[in-house]
Protein backbone atom coordinates (compact mmCIF):
# COMPACT_ATOMS: atom_id res chain seq x y z
CA UNK A 1 0.00 0.00 0.00
CA UNK A 2 1.34 3.62 -0.79
CA UNK A 3 0.46 7.13 -0.80
CA UNK A 4 -1.54 6.55 -4.21
CA UNK A 5 -3.83 2.93 -3.75
CA UNK A 6 -4.55 3.87 0.02
CA UNK A 7 -6.79 6.78 -0.66
CA UNK A 8 -8.09 5.26 -3.91
CA UNK A 9 -8.99 2.24 -1.84
CA UNK A 10 -10.65 5.08 0.68
CA UNK A 11 -12.41 6.40 -2.15
CA UNK A 12 -13.97 2.70 -3.19
CA UNK A 13 -14.97 2.18 0.17
CA UNK A 14 -16.94 5.26 0.40
CA UNK A 15 -18.44 5.26 -3.06
CA UNK A 16 -21.69 7.44 -2.83
CA UNK A 17 -19.55 10.03 -0.62
CA UNK A 18 -16.84 10.07 -3.04
CA UNK A 19 -19.54 10.57 -6.33
CA UNK A 20 -21.74 13.16 -4.12
CA UNK A 21 -18.67 15.07 -3.83
CA UNK A 22 -17.04 14.82 -7.30
CA UNK A 23 -20.68 15.84 -8.65
CA UNK A 24 -20.37 19.15 -6.00
CA UNK A 25 -16.98 19.98 -7.69
CA UNK A 26 -18.27 19.45 -11.41
CA UNK A 27 -21.30 21.21 -10.62
CA UNK A 28 -19.20 24.42 -9.49
CA UNK A 29 -16.94 23.83 -12.73
CA UNK A 30 -19.77 23.78 -15.35
CA UNK A 31 -21.34 26.87 -13.59
CA UNK A 32 -17.98 28.42 -14.13
CA UNK A 33 -17.57 27.19 -18.01
CA UNK A 34 -21.05 28.27 -18.71
CA UNK A 35 -21.34 31.42 -16.76
CA UNK A 36 -17.50 33.09 -18.36
CA UNK A 37 -18.44 31.54 -21.91
CA UNK A 38 -21.37 33.40 -22.38
CA UNK A 39 -20.09 36.42 -21.25
CA UNK A 40 -17.19 36.43 -22.92
CA UNK A 41 -19.34 35.12 -25.61
CA UNK A 42 -21.40 38.73 -25.74
CA UNK A 43 -18.10 39.89 -26.24
CA UNK A 44 -16.90 38.06 -29.34
CA UNK A 45 -20.36 38.58 -30.94
CA UNK A 46 -19.88 41.99 -30.23
CA UNK A 47 -16.67 42.40 -32.06
CA UNK A 48 -17.63 40.15 -34.91
CA UNK A 49 -20.85 42.51 -35.38
CA UNK A 50 -18.67 45.58 -35.61
CA UNK A 51 -16.21 43.69 -38.19
CA UNK A 52 -18.93 42.38 -40.24
CA UNK A 53 -20.06 46.21 -40.49
CA UNK A 54 -16.01 47.43 -41.50
CA UNK A 55 -16.76 50.03 -38.47
CA UNK A 56 -13.33 51.33 -36.97
CA UNK A 57 -15.19 53.90 -34.69
CA UNK A 58 -18.45 53.92 -32.74
CA UNK A 59 -20.06 56.86 -31.08
CA UNK A 60 -22.67 56.63 -28.26
CA UNK A 61 -24.04 59.31 -25.86
CA UNK A 62 -21.55 59.90 -23.12
CA UNK A 63 -22.70 57.74 -19.88
CA UNK A 64 -24.85 56.05 -21.83
CA UNK A 65 -25.59 52.64 -20.11
CA UNK A 66 -28.64 51.74 -22.41
CA UNK A 67 -26.58 51.99 -25.67
CA UNK A 68 -29.64 51.15 -27.91
CA UNK A 69 -31.78 53.54 -26.98
CA UNK A 70 -32.67 56.51 -29.77
CA UNK A 71 -31.80 59.85 -28.11
CA UNK A 72 -28.52 61.46 -30.55
CA UNK A 73 -29.64 63.88 -33.09
CA UNK A 74 -29.30 62.50 -37.00
CA UNK A 75 -28.46 65.66 -37.82
CA UNK A 76 -24.70 65.52 -35.97
CA UNK A 77 -23.58 62.88 -38.84
CA UNK A 78 -22.52 65.60 -41.17
CA UNK A 79 -20.17 67.56 -38.78
CA UNK A 80 -18.68 63.93 -38.50
CA UNK A 81 -17.98 63.67 -41.50
CA UNK A 82 -16.38 66.79 -41.93
CA UNK A 83 -14.14 66.02 -39.09
CA UNK A 84 -10.48 65.26 -41.23
CA UNK A 85 -9.87 61.42 -41.01
CA UNK A 86 -13.30 60.28 -41.22
CA UNK A 87 -13.89 58.30 -44.73
CA UNK A 88 -17.28 57.53 -43.67
CA UNK A 89 -20.14 58.20 -40.78
CA UNK A 90 -24.01 56.98 -40.54
CA UNK A 91 -26.02 56.85 -37.91
CA UNK A 92 -28.32 53.68 -36.60
CA UNK A 93 -31.29 52.51 -34.56
CA UNK A 94 -30.90 49.02 -32.72
CA UNK A 95 -34.12 47.48 -30.83
CA UNK A 96 -34.77 43.79 -29.84
CA UNK A 97 -37.98 42.74 -30.55
CA UNK A 98 -40.29 39.17 -29.83
CA UNK A 99 -41.45 38.08 -33.34
CA UNK A 100 -45.21 35.75 -33.30
CA UNK A 101 -42.55 32.66 -33.81
CA UNK A 102 -41.42 32.94 -30.31
CA UNK A 103 -38.34 33.88 -31.64
CA UNK A 104 -36.05 36.77 -30.13
CA UNK A 105 -34.63 39.18 -33.47
CA UNK A 106 -32.84 42.46 -33.17
CA UNK A 107 -33.67 44.70 -36.36
CA UNK A 108 -30.70 47.10 -36.89
CA UNK A 109 -31.97 50.45 -39.36
CA UNK A 110 -29.35 51.66 -41.00
CA UNK A 111 -29.63 54.75 -43.56
CA UNK A 112 -30.06 53.47 -47.39
CA UNK A 113 -26.80 54.03 -49.67
CA UNK A 114 -24.50 53.58 -46.68
CA UNK A 115 -21.27 51.48 -46.52
CA UNK A 116 -22.91 48.79 -44.10
CA UNK A 117 -25.85 47.90 -46.69
CA UNK A 118 -22.92 47.89 -49.65
CA UNK A 119 -20.63 45.43 -47.42
CA UNK A 120 -23.69 42.90 -46.64
CA UNK A 121 -23.14 39.56 -48.27
CA UNK A 122 -26.36 38.58 -49.84
CA UNK A 123 -26.63 35.20 -50.67
CA UNK A 124 -30.78 35.58 -51.85
CA UNK A 125 -32.86 38.39 -52.93
CA UNK A 126 -31.51 41.98 -52.86
CA UNK A 127 -31.17 44.50 -50.79
CA UNK A 128 -34.30 47.58 -50.49
CA UNK A 129 -34.38 50.17 -53.33
CA UNK A 130 -34.97 53.95 -52.32
CA UNK A 131 -38.45 54.48 -51.58
CA UNK A 132 -39.10 51.28 -50.87
CA UNK A 133 -40.51 50.99 -47.00
CA UNK A 134 -41.94 48.18 -46.57
CA UNK A 135 -38.52 46.08 -47.21
CA UNK A 136 -36.56 43.96 -45.38
CA UNK A 137 -33.53 41.89 -44.88
CA UNK A 138 -32.68 39.18 -42.59
CA UNK A 139 -29.93 37.14 -41.38
CA UNK A 140 -29.60 33.90 -42.56
CA UNK A 141 -29.54 32.27 -39.75
CA UNK A 142 -32.69 33.45 -38.42
CA UNK A 143 -34.58 32.94 -41.94
CA UNK A 144 -33.67 29.39 -41.32
CA UNK A 145 -35.10 29.57 -37.48
CA UNK A 146 -38.04 31.03 -39.27
CA UNK A 147 -38.71 29.24 -41.99
CA UNK A 148 -38.75 32.19 -44.68
CA UNK A 149 -37.42 33.09 -47.59
CA UNK A 150 -37.31 35.73 -49.93
CA UNK A 151 -40.37 37.07 -50.99
CA UNK A 152 -42.22 35.86 -47.40
CA UNK A 153 -43.71 38.37 -45.39
CA UNK A 154 -42.77 39.06 -41.47
CA UNK A 155 -44.63 41.28 -39.19
CA UNK A 156 -42.86 44.27 -36.97
CA UNK A 157 -45.05 46.38 -34.68
CA UNK A 158 -48.24 45.67 -36.38
CA UNK A 159 -46.84 45.65 -39.66
CA UNK A 160 -46.09 43.63 -42.74
CA UNK A 161 -42.69 43.42 -44.14
CA UNK A 162 -41.54 41.73 -47.34
CA UNK A 163 -38.30 40.28 -47.17
CA UNK A 164 -36.59 41.05 -50.46
CA UNK A 165 -32.71 39.36 -49.20
CA UNK A 166 -31.45 36.85 -47.16
CA UNK A 167 -27.72 37.69 -46.09
CA UNK A 168 -24.86 36.16 -43.97
CA UNK A 169 -23.07 37.80 -41.31
CA UNK A 170 -20.10 36.09 -39.21
CA UNK A 171 -21.91 37.45 -36.21
CA UNK A 172 -24.91 35.35 -34.45
CA UNK A 173 -26.32 38.66 -33.69
CA UNK A 174 -26.44 40.39 -36.94
CA UNK A 175 -26.72 36.64 -38.74
CA UNK A 176 -30.21 36.19 -36.58
CA UNK A 177 -30.98 39.86 -37.60
CA UNK A 178 -33.32 42.26 -39.66
CA UNK A 179 -32.10 44.99 -41.31
CA UNK A 180 -34.73 47.72 -42.36
CA UNK A 181 -33.84 50.93 -43.70
CA UNK A 182 -33.08 54.12 -40.94
CA UNK A 183 -36.48 56.07 -41.53
CA UNK A 184 -38.63 53.14 -41.18
CA UNK A 185 -37.17 51.71 -38.01
CA UNK A 186 -37.86 55.49 -36.59
CA UNK A 187 -41.37 55.39 -37.47
CA UNK A 188 -41.61 51.71 -35.88
CA UNK A 189 -40.38 53.20 -32.59
CA UNK A 190 -41.86 56.72 -32.41
CA UNK A 191 -38.22 58.48 -32.87
CA UNK A 192 -38.02 60.40 -36.05
CA UNK A 193 -34.47 61.89 -36.56
CA UNK A 194 -33.31 60.40 -33.75
CA UNK A 195 -30.32 57.43 -33.58
CA UNK A 196 -29.07 55.66 -30.45
CA UNK A 197 -25.17 56.32 -32.06
CA UNK A 198 -22.95 56.98 -35.34
CA UNK A 199 -21.13 54.19 -36.90
CA UNK A 200 -17.48 55.89 -38.07
CA UNK A 201 -14.86 54.48 -40.75
CA UNK A 202 -11.61 55.76 -41.26
CA UNK A 203 -9.88 56.62 -44.25
CA UNK A 204 -6.49 54.86 -43.19
CA UNK A 205 -7.99 52.11 -40.52
CA UNK A 206 -4.64 50.12 -40.89
CA UNK A 207 -2.88 53.01 -38.62
CA UNK A 208 -3.60 52.99 -35.35
CA UNK A 209 -1.86 55.86 -34.83
CA UNK A 210 -4.54 57.22 -37.29
CA UNK A 211 -7.47 55.59 -35.75
CA UNK A 212 -6.18 57.32 -32.12
CA UNK A 213 -5.99 60.59 -33.87
CA UNK A 214 -9.22 60.63 -35.44
CA UNK A 215 -10.74 59.54 -32.01
CA UNK A 216 -9.41 61.95 -29.97
CA UNK A 217 -10.37 64.74 -32.86
CA UNK A 218 -13.94 63.31 -32.78
CA UNK A 219 -13.65 63.33 -28.86
CA UNK A 220 -12.80 67.40 -29.05
CA UNK A 221 -15.49 68.38 -31.63
CA UNK A 222 -18.36 66.79 -29.88
CA UNK A 223 -17.86 67.00 -26.10
CA UNK A 224 -21.57 65.06 -25.28
CA UNK A 225 -20.21 61.43 -26.95
CA UNK A 226 -17.84 58.93 -26.48
CA UNK A 227 -15.97 57.39 -29.00
CA UNK A 228 -14.99 53.82 -28.58
CA UNK A 229 -12.36 51.86 -30.98
CA UNK A 230 -14.50 48.66 -32.03
CA UNK A 231 -12.06 46.50 -30.74
CA UNK A 232 -12.34 48.36 -27.43
CA UNK A 233 -16.05 48.61 -27.37
CA UNK A 234 -17.13 45.27 -25.67
CA UNK A 235 -15.13 46.64 -22.65
CA UNK A 236 -16.24 49.61 -22.63
CA UNK A 237 -20.40 48.39 -22.41
CA UNK A 238 -21.45 49.11 -18.89
CA UNK A 239 -23.98 46.05 -19.41
CA UNK A 240 -21.04 43.87 -20.88
CA UNK A 241 -18.70 44.59 -17.69
CA UNK A 242 -21.91 43.91 -15.67
CA UNK A 243 -22.42 40.71 -17.14
CA UNK A 244 -18.71 40.18 -16.56
CA UNK A 245 -18.49 40.81 -13.41
CA UNK A 246 -21.24 38.54 -12.51
CA UNK A 247 -20.13 35.80 -13.92
CA UNK A 248 -17.19 35.81 -12.32
CA UNK A 249 -18.66 36.47 -9.00
CA UNK A 250 -21.26 33.75 -9.52
CA UNK A 251 -18.01 31.46 -10.26
CA UNK A 252 -16.10 32.53 -7.10
CA UNK A 253 -19.32 31.51 -5.22
CA UNK A 254 -19.04 28.29 -6.64
CA UNK A 255 -15.72 27.61 -6.38
CA UNK A 256 -16.03 28.75 -2.71
CA UNK A 257 -18.49 25.72 -2.11
CA UNK A 258 -16.73 23.29 -3.64
CA UNK A 259 -13.99 23.79 -1.70
CA UNK A 260 -15.82 23.60 1.22
CA UNK A 261 -17.88 20.45 0.09
CA UNK A 262 -14.41 18.73 -0.28
CA UNK A 263 -12.64 20.26 2.66
CA UNK A 264 -15.74 18.40 4.64
CA UNK A 265 -15.19 15.32 2.82
CA UNK A 266 -11.80 14.80 3.58
CA UNK A 267 -12.11 15.75 7.41
CA UNK A 268 -14.76 13.16 7.07
CA UNK A 269 -12.39 10.46 6.05
CA UNK A 270 -9.66 11.52 8.03
CA UNK A 271 -11.70 11.07 11.22
CA UNK A 272 -13.13 7.32 9.84
CA UNK A 273 -9.36 6.52 9.03
CA UNK A 274 -7.56 7.52 12.59
CA UNK A 275 -6.83 4.35 13.81
CA UNK A 276 -5.85 3.37 9.93
CA UNK A 277 -3.42 6.66 9.91
CA UNK A 278 -1.93 5.90 13.68
CA UNK A 279 -1.33 2.31 12.53
CA UNK A 280 0.52 3.77 9.27
CA UNK A 281 2.62 6.09 11.21
CA UNK A 282 3.42 3.14 13.64
CA UNK A 283 4.73 1.31 10.99
CA UNK A 284 6.82 3.73 9.53
CA UNK A 285 4.53 6.42 7.46
CA UNK A 286 6.19 9.74 7.59
CA UNK A 287 4.12 12.74 8.03
CA UNK A 288 4.87 13.57 4.23
CA UNK A 289 3.29 10.22 3.52
CA UNK A 290 0.63 10.79 5.51
CA UNK A 291 0.00 14.16 3.56
CA UNK A 292 0.28 13.06 -0.01
CA UNK A 293 -2.03 10.42 0.70
CA UNK A 294 -4.78 13.05 1.86
CA UNK A 295 -4.00 15.40 -0.72
CA UNK A 296 -3.95 12.89 -3.23
CA UNK A 297 -7.43 11.39 -2.63
CA UNK A 298 -8.81 15.48 -2.63
CA UNK A 299 -6.61 15.36 -6.05
CA UNK A 300 -8.90 12.30 -7.28
CA UNK A 301 -12.20 13.75 -6.59
CA UNK A 302 -11.53 16.80 -7.81
CA UNK A 303 -10.62 15.12 -11.43
CA UNK A 304 -13.51 13.43 -11.44
CA UNK A 305 -15.03 16.55 -10.67
CA UNK A 306 -13.50 18.25 -13.32
CA UNK A 307 -14.40 15.43 -15.84
CA UNK A 308 -17.82 15.74 -15.18
CA UNK A 309 -18.13 19.25 -15.07
CA UNK A 310 -16.42 20.09 -18.32
CA UNK A 311 -18.97 17.62 -19.83
CA UNK A 312 -21.81 19.66 -18.19
CA UNK A 313 -20.85 22.68 -18.71
CA UNK A 314 -20.10 22.62 -22.50
CA UNK A 315 -23.73 20.41 -22.43
CA UNK A 316 -25.22 23.07 -20.85
CA UNK A 317 -23.90 25.77 -23.01
CA UNK A 318 -25.67 23.87 -25.83
CA UNK A 319 -29.07 23.58 -24.59
CA UNK A 320 -29.16 27.22 -23.60
CA UNK A 321 -28.43 28.10 -27.45
CA UNK A 322 -31.16 25.87 -28.11
CA UNK A 323 -33.52 28.14 -26.58
CA UNK A 324 -35.33 30.01 -29.33
CA UNK A 325 -35.26 33.35 -26.82
CA UNK A 326 -31.70 33.19 -25.74
CA UNK A 327 -29.94 31.37 -28.50
CA UNK A 328 -30.39 34.27 -30.58
CA UNK A 329 -28.24 36.18 -28.75
CA UNK A 330 -25.66 33.56 -27.76
CA UNK A 331 -22.42 32.80 -28.97
CA UNK A 332 -20.53 31.25 -26.25
CA UNK A 333 -16.70 31.74 -26.08
CA UNK A 334 -15.10 28.11 -24.79
CA UNK A 335 -11.54 28.32 -25.10
CA UNK A 336 -8.88 25.70 -24.68
CA UNK A 337 -7.17 28.06 -22.18
CA UNK A 338 -10.86 28.57 -20.96
CA UNK A 339 -11.54 24.59 -19.86
CA UNK A 340 -7.24 24.23 -18.67
CA UNK A 341 -7.91 27.71 -16.09
CA UNK A 342 -11.30 26.27 -14.57
CA UNK A 343 -9.75 22.76 -14.57
CA UNK A 344 -6.49 23.91 -12.61
CA UNK A 345 -8.28 26.31 -10.31
CA UNK A 346 -10.38 23.32 -9.64
CA UNK A 347 -7.40 21.29 -9.12
CA UNK A 348 -5.76 23.83 -6.61
CA UNK A 349 -9.07 23.17 -4.44
CA UNK A 350 -8.61 19.53 -4.45
CA UNK A 351 -5.10 20.23 -3.29
CA UNK A 352 -5.91 23.20 -0.37
CA UNK A 353 -8.98 21.04 0.46
CA UNK A 354 -6.58 18.30 1.86
CA UNK A 355 -4.12 20.83 3.39
CA UNK A 356 -5.78 20.91 6.69
CA UNK A 357 -7.20 17.05 7.32
CA UNK A 358 -3.70 16.61 6.42
CA UNK A 359 -2.31 18.63 8.78
CA UNK A 360 -4.82 17.21 11.47
CA UNK A 361 -3.80 14.09 10.86
CA UNK A 362 -0.21 14.34 11.19
CA UNK A 363 -0.57 15.95 14.02
CA UNK A 364 -2.32 13.10 16.66
CA UNK A 365 0.82 10.94 18.25
CA UNK A 366 0.53 7.29 16.99
CA UNK A 367 -1.03 6.28 20.15
CA UNK A 368 -3.34 8.00 20.66
CA UNK A 369 -4.46 7.51 16.57
CA UNK A 370 -4.63 3.82 17.33
CA UNK A 371 -6.88 4.47 20.98
CA UNK A 372 -9.45 6.10 18.43
CA UNK A 373 -12.37 4.19 17.99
Amino acid sequence: MNAFTYPLASLRNHRLRSLLTAAGVGAALASMLALVGLSRGVDQATLLSLKDRGTDIVAIDKGSVEILTAELDEGQVDRIRAVPGVASAMGSVGEFVSLEEGEMAYVAGWPLGTYIWSDLKVTAGRLPLPGERDRVVMGEALAEALGKKTGDTIELSGQDFVICGIVKEQSVIDDRSIMVPLPVLQDLIAEPGKVSGFQVRVDRPDDPARVDDVRDRLAAAFPNLSFIESADMAHSSQITNLLRAMAWASSTIAMGMAAVIVLNTLLMAVTERMRDMGLLSAIGWTPARVIASVIVEGVLLTIAGSVAGVALGLLGLQLLIRNPELGTFLQPDVTLGLVLQSVGMVLAIGVLGGLYPAWRATHIRPTELLRAE
